[in-house]
Parts: structure tokens; C-alpha cells; sequence
């Protein structure tokens, strides 16, 4: 090749490397920095190395086979000639043996790189060499003796390194078929497929490897019964173990042996040996493997079927509550006495804290009143609790962040977007106790506003935000450019605005993310400096699955006020889909699995972005097996700063899945379990008019029975399937040492206690209550009940619910109706109590009307109660006694005299009952 040739040719090898591995060494690039840049590089070249030494090791594998087979047909080539013609004059060249060995051994490496791509590619590398550096559980299966680990990480392993030769040597054998294609030895003659004898020789020693892989995958499903079992608990069963067990060591058996049979066969040049070896493979994978297990299960296990399952049924209610973490719950019964309500004085020691502002109408207040630009929202609030010993407070908390969708169009530039100061990150929280509100309904304050940010003196010390500056949210995830100094707003290394990121202080790193964010204003703009540097992965979520994948992360991290500054603490798990003898659940987020353990705590700062991820516990292997991959990673328990453990709270996806876990697999009898008696499940829960939801476990502060002192708890009750009544109630707990901790207060089956659906249907049919609410309803206001938090006493229960009032129709079209916290239901099952605080409520629940808020407050009457009638008025022009009366109830209402309010409503009812009798 002449020298002009040759440069073109390398620059379009060149231009075709570019292109084709450019995003992936961009990434890897951008990736490198990023890490260093939070110190955690170690951890990223640990990543790399595990991913390019498995996928080298298995892709070596895999290109020795495809090697082997593609020599074994370029023996059968003979010499291979190049023709070129000169005018009328042909040459043929012979091409050099070297250049087809080395042809074949680039297209053998380039095969199994490949094919290693595709068993062990994302995931796959880690989950390889987790197995390699496995933990023992010290927990084996009851079965087969085989440890935990070996279902958990080992099988998982097997599995995916037979998939990876099955598809090596089915891919083999594509190329071997080409390859003889090409040589002349399979050929279409005749009307005929001729085949060599070497080339039948060498499709029948592939199919023999392919039915030896299939065999040792026979094997391998003898433990995979344990975990994706057919009995009647949803894992192993009596059929499985009896038919479906043998049944595949017998395949595995057969399996093998005809894959000699194969062998044997193309050596001999017989037919007979394969065809009776894989013949019996054939009618035994029929036979024992469908057919036999189908007759077990009809004629032994069906009519016998809870004493032959019986023992299954044991070992998959034990094994399911160790993977959930359940076999640590407490369980405590509850004495339940109905009646005895103590006064409000004896109360409020259990019930000051409980909040009475729900998540979701607070959000609304606070996007309403308190973003103070258009381009700030608040994504979601979450409750924490502040304050020291007994002035310890539950709060609810919400970071307030950047929204680039509130921007006029016009103004949604790149320099807005990714340098302005102003518009690069969210600023300050707002924080108001849980169980205030205002004369008008409105939450209390103790921290709002922004530049400069408004501390009520009323709020604890630990209350307090002097940077609140926030780079790093939930909602936040476009990268920005900081530029030290620029319009005074980042003050550097010594000031308190100045984020973490990976400083651009080169052209390759400019080049670089400009490739990786297909962004040339980064290459072209002339505000940054050397010390300019990009934030990406600004979303909490993004950011810890990019150090730690191999965990489960809660989607709701929340925030939390330390040392004067944001920070965000999110929740990870460890979890399996291989845990043997569990019934998977459904996790949010995660898909379906057998395993989920609360593992990790990961702590974000807000300004900075700094994050360290720090152990919950000893004692999860699982947990242990990666700590070994990246001993840097996951820092000690002992090392979480205590004034972040201050702030820490049981996870509400764990908790919630532990809650959907419990509903069967609290009975421990396996008779029961079989039977379906006592079958839990989550209560509706009313939210509006016409709309209701599966009840959603909350966080309150409040006393367990049997306890002294209030906790900040996450909470949860469950009644009977297809039935109303209360069976039990589970708490989280997530304070100081009893942080972690399960306990379960069951409920005595001979007495009926009121679910939240009957508590719920118990106040809209109150006949003082019910009215009230109709006429809110029709006379232009939207009625939302809040959360009904059901409050365990030392032997019964209260039912406290929060009632938001907001105008259905508000001015300019599109702005959104605020809430307000206008009255707050109590209720002991039996009677209702509404009033204007908590704690006339439940003096109004006591019969003590008008104990405290404004006169008639604190309306109750017993379940069923009737109403007294009052004289009928006098007859005459009943449309306008009727609209006079309607008149009448409605300012009583807004007065709060609802004494007044049912005395109207009632002779409104008289007067309409008088025009509809018959008249003589």
C-alpha cells in the first residue's frame, strides 16, 4: 500500500475508534474525575478492575473455545490465493498461514470479549466476584445443608457462567458453520446437504457440549427448588421434593450420558448410540420431569395435602421472616379494655407531640406561601424531630429547591440554567412544628424565608441555617457550572457557598464533559476560570447509586438541619432474589425479591455534596461480602457523627415491605397458614368525598404501651381480611438505642376493635358532624380528611384525624387552593369529638363540650345517637323560611358555634318536612 493509502487508512481506523469507544472512554474519563473528586476513587478503579478482570478472565474463556473450534475448521482449508490483475496478465498470490492464524485469533478474542459482554456486562462483574469473596451466612437450608451464601451468591453464579457457555458454544457453532460454508465441507449438491465427515464430527461434539451444559443446569435446578419452589407456601413443596428433585439429579444423569453417547457416536460413525442417548433424555425430561411430578401432586399431595405440606409450609414461614428481618420483631399483646377515656391532663404527656399536619396539604401550603419565587418548589416534606430531652419537638421539614420549569421561556438560557448564581441551586428549608398551626390554619414557622432566612426564637438551637445555599436535592439533577467569585456569590475554599465538583481546569476536561453533556457552550464560553468547576449527579438518588449499586435505595431520602447546614440521609438495602424457602415481595423500586435488610445509611451534604456512606449493623453477610470488595466504601456505625444519628429514623421502605410481609406470615402454625385463618391486611383509608387508598404508615411521636417515655415512631395497623375490625398494630422505633427495633402489639380476637375504614365511616355518619361536613362540601370548600393516626393508650386506642379545609374555586385560574388545618377529630371507636385543637377534641370526646376553643366547640354524640326534634316551625312562605335557615347555619358554622349550626340545620329539616306532608 502506497504511502497516501496508508495515512488514509489509519486515519479511518482512527476516526472509527473515535467514534465507536469515544462515549465509553469519555464516560470512564468523566466518571474517574468525579469520584476522585469525592474521594472515593479507590472505589472506582476497585469497579473498573472487577469489571475488566471478570470479563477478561471469562472472555479468555470464551475466546479458548471459539479459537479451538474455528482452528479445528482452518486445518480442513488448504492454501488461500489472492488473484490481481495487470492488463491481460493474472497473478495469484498466496496469502501467508500467519495471516489467517492471526485473523482467526483477532475474530476468537473479539467473540469472547463480546459474549462476556452479554453474561457479565452492567452487574453481572460485580455479582461474580461477590461470589468469589463471599461471607458464609452461618444459616443452612434444611434441606440439602447447603449455607445461605450458596444460594444468595454462589447459585446466582453457576447459573450465569453455564448461560455464558451455552451461548459461547451455540455461538461456536454459528462460526464453525460459516466457516465450513466457506471451505467447501457443507455444500448444497443435489438437491442434498452434504456434510463432511470432520464437519459432522465437530457438529456432533457441539452438540454434545450442549447437552452436558443443559445437564449440569439439570444440577444446578435441584437447588434452584429451594428458591422458586411449587408448594403451597410459595417455595418448596411436598411434589417438589419427592418428584421434582429426584427427577432432575436423573436429567442431570441422562444428560450426561448422552452427551457421551454423541461423542461416541461421531467417533464410531454410529447413529444408534445418539439416537438412544438423547432419545431417553427426551421422554425422561417428559416423563420425570413434567409428568411424574403431575401425578404426585394428584393422586398423594392433593388429597393429603396439608399433612404432606405441612413441613414445607414450616420451613417457608420460618425462612421468609429471617429474610425480611422479622425473626428480631417483638410481639407483645395488648390488654384491650374499651371505655375509661383519662382527661386531656393525663393525656398530654402521650399525645402533645402527635402531629396533626399531613405531608402532602403541608407541601401545599409551603408551594404556595413560601417559595417565593416561581423557579423554587418543594418537591416533598418529610417529619424529623429537634430539640434536646424533654423539649424534643416532632417537626415537619422542606428543603426548598431549584425549578427550571418555573423560568419564563425566554429566560431558560444556558447561562441561567448552568452559571447564574441565583438559579444554580435551591435555597434554605422551612421548617414548623407538627402540631401547631395557626388561628388562620396556617402551620407555624420556625424557619423560612430565604436571603435572608427567618428563625422564630420560639425554635429549639438546634433549629438554625446559616448557609442555605443547596446544590444537592431531590429534584435537582441538571449539571451547573460554579465559578468562584462570580457576582461575590461563591466565596472559595474558606467560604460557606462553595460546592464539590471536578474542577475544569484543563482543555481534555473541558473537552470531555462538553462530549459527555453534548454541550459546547462548556468549550466556548468565556465566563469560566481555572478554578471553574461542574456539579453533576445532584440528585441524592443519583448520586449514591453511582457509589454503591449493588444496594437497594429507599426513593425518599430526607433532610435534615446539622451544624447550620442541609444534609440529606437516604436509606440502603441489601437484597437477594435467591434466598431460599422466602416468598418474594414486591418492593418498590427493586422488582420482585426473596431478601431485604436494612444495611446503610448514606449522609449527603446539601452545599458540598460530600458523601459517606456509614453500616447500620454487624451482621449482614451480605453487607460483609461487599465491604470486602470495597473495604473504603461503607465506614463503621460507630463513626456516624452523633448529631446525625439524632436525625436518623426507621426506614419507610423496609418498614412498609415488613407490613405487607406480616399480613400472612405472622401465624407460625403452618395449620393456620394452610387454612388461611387469621389473615391480615392494610385498611382503606378515606382521603376526600369519593376516594379511598390503602393506609400508608406515618411517622409520629408518641408512647409505646408499657413505655415511659414518647418516641418517634413509624406506625402501621392491620385488620382482618374482608373485615373492618382491628387486629393488630405494628411500630418502628427510631430513637437512641432502640433505634431498629419491630414491635408488634396484637389485639384479643374476642373483641371487636374499630379498623380505620369503621372509624372513618363512624364520622361521616355522625349526625352532628356528617351535616356540617355536607355543608362545607356544597357551599364552595373541598373537605380533606387527613391521615387518621391510630394512638395505642396502655390498654385501648385513640383515632386522631386532621381536617384541611381549602376553596374549591380560587382566583386567576391556575393557582392552587391552600389548605388549612381547621379542626382535628378524635374518636375511641365508639363516639366522635370535634374541635379546633387536640386537645378539645378529645375533651369534646369526653362529653366536656366547650372545655377549650370558642363556644359550642367540641361537638360529640355516641354512635346511633338520635338527635332531639324541635317544634315545628310555623307554616307560610317555607322556600324562604328554608333559605333563611340555611342562611342561619351557615354563618353559625363560620362563627364556630356548632351548637347554633345543628339547632338551624335541624329546624331546616322540620321546615322541609312540614311542605312535604300531605295537606287536607
Amino acid at each position: 500500500m502506497r504511502r497516501p493509502g496508508r495515512v488514509l487508512f489509519v486515519a479511518g481506523i482512527a476516526i472509527l475508534l473515535v467514534v465507536v469507544l469515544g462515549d465509553a472512554l469519555v464516560q470512564l474519563y468523566t466518571d474517574a474525575l468525579w469520584y476522585a473528586s469525592l474521594g472515593y476513587a479507590a472505589v472506582f478503579w476497585t469497579r473498573l478492575g472487577i469489571a475488566v478482570a471478570v470479563r477478561a478472565a471469562v472472555g479468555a474463556l470464551g475466546a479458548a473455545l471459539v479459537l479451538l473450534n474455528l482452528w479445528f475448521v482452518a486445518r480442513q482449508l488448504g492454501p488461500v490465493h489472492l488473484r490481481r490483475r495487470y492488463g491481460n496478465l493474472e497473478i495469484a498470490e498466496r496469502v501467508p498461514r500467519s495471516y489467517l492464524v492471526a485473523g482467526i485469533v483477532v475474530a476468537a478474542l473479539l467473540a469472547g470479549w463480546w459474549l462476556s459482554g452479554i453474561a457479565f456486562g452492567g452487574d453481572g462483574a460485580l455479582a461474580l466476584a461477590a461470589w468469589l469473596r463471599q461471607v458464609p451466612w452461618g444459616v443452612r437450608d434444611p434441606l440439602l445443608g447447603r449455607d445461605v451464601a450458596f444460594y444468595v451468591l454462589s447459585l446466582p453464579a453457576y447459573f450465569a457462567l453455564s448461560d455464558f457457555l451455552l451461548i459461547t458454544v451455540v455461538w461456536s457453532a454459528l462460526l464453525v458453520a460459516l466457516g465450513y460454508v466457506l471451505v467447501g465441507a457443507i455444500r448444497w449438491r443435489e438437491n442434498r446437504l452434504h456434510v463432511s465427515q470432520p464437519g459432522r464430527l465437530h457438529f456432533l461434539l457441539l452438540a454434545a457440549a450442549v447437552v452436558a451444559i443443559l445437564g449440569v443446569r439439570y444440577w444446578l435446578g435441584r437447588y434452584a427448588l429451594l428458591v422458586d419452589g411449587s408448594g403451597f407456601g410459595g417455595t418448596l413443596g411436598y411434589t417438589d421434593v419427592h418428584a421434582r428433585l429426584p427427577a432432575r439429579g436423573l436429567l442431570a444423569v441422562l444428560a450426561l450420558i448422552a452427551a457421551g453417547s454423541l461423542v461416541y457416536g461421531g467417533l464410531r460413525r454410529a447413529w444408534r448410540p445418539p439416537a438412544v442417548g438423547v432419545g431417553a433424555l427426551l421422554v425422561a425430561a417428559v416423563v420425570a420431569g413434567s409428568v411424574y411430578p403431575a401425578i404426585v401432586q394428584k393422586f398423594q399431595v392433593e388429597p393429603n395435602q396439608l399433612a404432606r405440606e405441612a413441613p414445607y409450609i414450616g420451613w417457608t414461614l420460618d425462612y421468609t421472616r429471617r429474610a425480611y428481618g422479622l425473626d428480631r420483631m417483638q410481639r407483645r399483646l395488648l390488654p384491650y379494655r374499651p371505655g375509661g377515656l383519662p382527661n386531656w391532663d393525663a393525656l398530654r404527656p402521650s399525645l402533645a407531640q402527635l402531629p396533626l399536619w399531613d405531608a402532602a396539604p403541608l407541601e401545599k401550603v409551603l408551594n404556595q406561601l413560601q417559595t417565593g419565587y416561581r423557579y423554587y418548589h418543594f418537591p416533598q416534606a418529610d417529619f424529623d424531630r429537634y430539640g434536646a430531652g424533654a423539649a424534643r419537638q416532632q417537626v415537619a421539614i422542606a428543603a426548598r429547591e431549584f425549578f427550571p420549569e418555573g423560568l419564563p421561556p425566554g429566560s431558560r438560557n444556558w447561562v441561567t440554567l448552568k452559571l447564574n448564581p441565583k438559579y444554580v441551586r435551591g435555597m434554605g428549608a422551612v421548617v414548623a412544628p407538627a402540631t401547631e398551626a395557626t388561628e388562620q390554619g396556617q402551620p407555624v414557622l420556625w424557619l423560612a424565608n430565604f436571603d435572608p432566612v427567618t428563625r422564630n426564637p420560639a425554635a429549639p438551637p438546634d433549629v438554625s441555617l446559616t448557609n442555605p445555599s443547596l446544590f444537592i436535592g431531590q429534584s435537582m439533577t441538571d449539571y451547573v457550572v460554579v465559578v468562584p467569585g462570580r457576582n461575590g456569590a461563591f466565596r472559595g475554599r474558606a467560604g460557606v457557598d462553595y460546592p464539590a465538583g471536578v474542577r475544569l481546569g484543563s482543555w481534555s476536561r473541558l473537552l470531555a464533559y462538553a462530549w459527555r453533556f453534548g454541550d459546547k457552550n462548556l468549550v466556548f464560553s468565556g465566563e469560566l476560570t481555572d478554578d471553574s468547576r461542574i456539579v453533576f449527579w445532584r440528585s441524592v438518588g443519583e448520586r449514591v447509586r453511582a457509589l454503591a449499586p449493588f444496594l437497594v435505595w429507599d426513593p425518599d431520602p430526607y433532610p435534615a438541619l446539622i451544624g447550620g447546614r442541609m444534609v440529606w440521609i437516604e436509606d440502603g438495602y441489601t437484597a437477594a432474589s435467591t434466598f431460599p424457602l422466602s416468598r418474594p415481595q414486591d418492593v418498590e423500586g427493586a422488582g420482585e425479591l426473596r431478601y431485604l435488610h436494612s444495611s446503610v445509611k448514606a449522609v449527603i451534604d446539601g452545599v458540598t455534596g460530600a458523601t459517606t456512606l456509614y453500616a447500620v449493623a454487624a451482621g449482614d453477610p451480605l453487607l460483609e461480602t461487599y465491604r470486602r470488595l470495597f473495604p473504603n466504601l461503607i465506614r463503621p456505625w460507630e463513626d456516624l457523627p452523633p448529631d446525625v444519628r439524632a436525625h436518623i429514623r426507621y426506614p419507610q421502605l423496609y418498614f412498609n415491605t415488613q407490613a405487607q410481609v406480616l399480613q400472612q406470615f405472622h401465624l407460625t402454625s403452618p395449620e393456620a397458614f394452610f387454612g388461611g385463618q387469621d389473615v391480615w391486611e392494610l385498611p382503606p383509608e378515606s382521603v376526600h368525598e369519593a376516594a379511598s387508598l390503602p393506609y400508608e404508615a406515618s411517622y409520629a411521636t408518641m408512647r409505646l404501651p408499657g413505655e415511659s417515655q414518647t418516641e418517634f415512631l413509624i406506625s402501621t395497623p392491620f385488620i382482618a381480611r374482608q373485615r373492618q375490625n382491628m387486629t393488630a398494630v405494628l411500630f418502628g422505633r427510631s430513637d437512641g438505642e432502640h433505634y431498629g427495633e419491630l414491635v408488634l402489639y396484637e389485639l384479643p380476637r374476642d373483641v371487636q376493635i374499630p379498623g380505620p375504614g369503621q372509624v372513618q365511616a363512624l364520622i361521616e355518619q355522625n349526625p352532628v358532624i356528617s351535616p356540617q361536613l355536607t355543608l362545607w362540601r356544597q357551599s364552595g370548600s373541598n373537605v380533606d380528611l387527613g391521615h387518621l393516626r391510630v394512638v395505642p393508650l396502655d390498654s385501648g386506642f385513640l383515632y386522631i384525624e386532621p381536617l384541611f379545609l381549602s376553596q374549591s374555586n380560587t382566583a386567576g385560574g391556575g393557582a392552587q387552593a391552600i389548605p388549612e388545618l381547621s379542626r382535628v377529630l378524635a374518636s375511641d371507636g365508639s363516639a366522635v369529638g370535634m374541635d379546633t385543637t387536640l386537645a378539645g377534641s378529645i375533651q369534646a370526646l369526653r362529653g366536656v363540650s366547650g372545655a377549650t376553643g370558642p363556644p359550642g366547640a367540641g361537638t360529640t354524640q355516641p354512635a346511633g345517637a338520635p338527635a332531639a326534634a324541635p317544634a315545628l316551625p310555623p307554616g307560610g312562605d317555607w322556600p324562604r323560611q328554608a333559605r333563611e335557615l340555611l342562611d342561619e347555619a351557615d354563618r353559625r358554622l363560620r362563627a364556630g358555634d356548632f351548637a347554633g349550626f345543628g339547632a338551624a340545620l335541624k329546624q331546616l329539616r322540620a321546615v322541609l318536612d312540614a311542605a312535604n306532608r300531605p295537606r287536607p
